[in-house]
C-alpha cells in the first residue's frame, strides 16, 4: 500500500541478532506490497532511546513489534517502550498506537514459550486500544540456521505476516468505526 509507514521495533536487549532477522523478513512483506517500512533497535551497542523510539512511533500508520522471550515473557525494552508510550488520555495529546495496526513478533528458544505472544497482544489491545494481526508470529531457535537466517519456512510465515499487516492496515483507513475505537480506561 502505497504511503504507509510501518516501522518495527526491534525490543531485544542485546539488539540485532535473531529477533531483528525475524522483524526484516515481515518488513519485506511489508515492503512488497509498496509500503515505507524502517527498523529501529532498543537495545545493543547503538540502540535508540525510548524516547526517540516514541517520536519515530508518531511519524507511522503500523507496526511490528518484536521482542525475544525470556522466562516465559517478553524482554524489558518493550515494557519500557510502552511504558512511555502516550495513549491519548489525561492530557496527552498523541496516541500512536490507538486504532493502529499491529503485528508481533517473538523469538525464543524452543516451542514452550509461544503463549508469551498472549502477553504482548493483551496489552497492545487492551491497554492501547490497538489492532493486533492473529495469531502472531513465534519463531524457536530451531528455524534459524547457523548464521541467524530464517529456514524458507519461518521466513514466508514472517513476510506473510507483513503482507496481512498492511491489509489490516488499509481495512482500519477504509472504516469509521475501526479507526475511532480508543483505550477504555
Amino acid at each position: 500500500m502505497k504511503g504507509l509507514r510501518i516501522l518495527a521495533l526491534d525490543c531485544s536487549p542485546s539488539g540485532p541478532g535473531r529477533t531483528g532477522n525475524v522483524l526484516g523478513q515481515v518488513l519485506d512483506g511489508s515492503a512488497a506490497t509498496g509500503a515505507e517500512v524502517s527498523l529501529i533497535h532498543l537495545g545493543g551497542d547503538a540502540p535508540t532511546s525510548v524516547e526517540n523510539a516514541v517520536g519515530a512511533m508518531l511519524e507511522a500508520d503500523a507496526f511490528v513489534f518484536g521482542s525475544p522471550i525470556y522466562r516465559a515473557t517478553f524482554a524489558t525494552p518493550f515494557k519500557a517502550l510502552l511504558d512511555a508510550t502516550p495513549r491519548g488520555m489525561w492530557g496527552e495529546t498523541e496516541a500512536p498506537l490507538t486504532a493502529r495496526a499491529v503485528a508481533i513478533v517473538a523469538t525464543g528458544a524452543s516451542a514452550h514459550h509461544f503463549l508469551a505472544l498472549a502477553a504482548m497482544r493483551n496489552v497492545l489491545v487492551d491497554f492501547f486500544a490497538a489492532h493486533v494481526v492473529s495469531p502472531g508470529l513465534y519463531v524457536e531457535q530451531a528455524e534459524f540456521g547457523a548464521d541467524r537466517t530464517l529456514t524458507a519456512e519461518a521466513a514466508e510465515r514472517a513476510r506473510l505476516q507483513g503482507e496481512a499487516l498492511v491489509e489490516l492496515a488499509g481495512a482500519i483507513a477504509g472504516s469509521t468505526a475501526l479507526g475511532a475505537v480508543t483505550p477504555q480506561a
